[in-house]
């Protein structure tokens, strides 16, 4: 672990340090050999534990403000946790032996639904402060479960204009012709989908959905203020890669020209909205705008949610030849929460969980 820029985590708007993951926080499946899943300590302390904050019972360095703890009739605390089933395992840990090690080391009693049971996840202890410990081990191993999966949903704007559809089959046909048969025609993007994205995030419970639609909405007005009055069109020109070879490409992007900035401002309001809401981990300090139009990926006919093994073309010719290509412009008046791998019968674009119409009232 980077020790002066560790990797941190936002939870309720509280930043915590995560350090390595202990294979006690694994449903057994992928542990590798010659792992022992026990409790063994190393230099006093169990291997791969949280960074949590410390405290006593005089201290309050371990705030509760922003954790949804009720006190019972009893005297004890309770937290309840809207988990998807999907991340049960890697909380329980194989043979539950990280569902025990979480209550050992904050003094709690978890509660997970059994297999098929719906639910919520219920941590109860004698100390709110455990109470809290234990409701951000949990949160942590949710978070670093979700970074395993293939997002679900991603927070888009459509660049589906007559205009722009236009000028990307244009493009096509233009590199098809071009390269005379070295470039697969399923490489290219589906002109009915062709938008620029914004984040991706994986949702896998209805609850979830719900959660990030109203982040979406929430971030409503912000994003409203930031467009102000005048109408917000930007501009898709040339091509470019992101990784270092141009002769072994596996995604081309569209580039996004915006003179005003108000994209950009608006595209990181809407994700510190959802990093905030827990439901999307930043990878950089500002969102990097792009449109995908070749993507190795598409060559994939099979839409299951597995992760197939990427190919890669050489991308140098279209990068000498169509380097500042106009693809032509587009306003932008809606944000979609789209669903990966679905498509609208009557837009022909991807299925819409939520949206913001960004020329009405927010």
């Amino acid at each position: 672990m980077d020790v002066i820029q560790p990797q941190v985590i936002w939870i309720d708007n509280r930043c915590y340090r995560k350090n390595r993951i202990s294979p006690l926080y694994d449903d057994g499946n992928d542990v590798p050999d010659g792992i022992e899943l026990s409790n063994k300590q190393h230099d006093g302390q169990h291997l791969g534990s949280f960074e949590s904050c410390d405290y006593d019972d005089e201290g309050d360095s371990c705030e509760t403000a922003n954790v949804p703890i009720e006190q019972l009739g009893d005297g004890r605390f309770r937290v309840k946790m809207c988990i998807a089933s999907e991340y049960y395992s890697k909380i329980i840990g194989r043979n539950g032996d990280a569902k025990r090690q979480i209550e050992k080391d904050t003094k709690v009693q978890l509660f997970i639904p059994k297999k098929g049971q719906s639910g919520d996840v219920v941590i109860t202890g004698f100390n709110a402060k455990d109470v809290t410990s234990a409701f951000v081990r949990v949160s942590l191993v949710v978070s670093n479960a979700r970074k395993r999966m293939p997002f679900t949903h991603f927070v888009s704007i459509p660049l589906t204009t007559p205009n722009i559809r236009a000028r990307f089959i244009q493009f096509k046909n233009d590199v098809l012709q071009f390269s005379r048969g070295a470039i697969d025609e399923d490489l290219f993007q589906n002109p009915d989908k062709l938008h620029l994205t914004i984040g991706t995030l994986v949702l896998l419970s209805n609850e979830e959905r719900l959660r990030a639609a109203q982040s979406l909405q929430n971030c409503g007005k912000r994003i409203r203020d930031l467009m102000g009055s005048t109408p917000l069109q930007i501009e898709i020109r040339g091509v470019e890669y992101m990784n270092d070879d141009p002769e072994r490409v596996d995604v081309l992007y569209g580039k996004c020209a915006d003179s005003s900035g108000r994209l950009q401002q608006m595209a990181d309001a809407i994700v510190d909205s959802l990093e905030a809401d827990g439901l999307l981990d930043r990878q950089y300090d500002h969102v990097k705008l792009h449109a995908t139009i070749m993507n190795s990926l598409f060559k994939v006919k099979d839409d299951s949610e597995n992760d197939p093994v990427r190919s890669t073309f050489n991308a140098r010719p279209i990068l000498e030849n169509w380097k500042d290509y106009n693809f032509g412009t587009v306003m932008v008046d809606e944000i979609h929460l789209s669903q990966r791998y679905s498509t609208s019968q009557s837009t022909k674009y991807y299925v819409a969980s939520a949206q913001i119409a960004l020329n009405q009232e927010l």
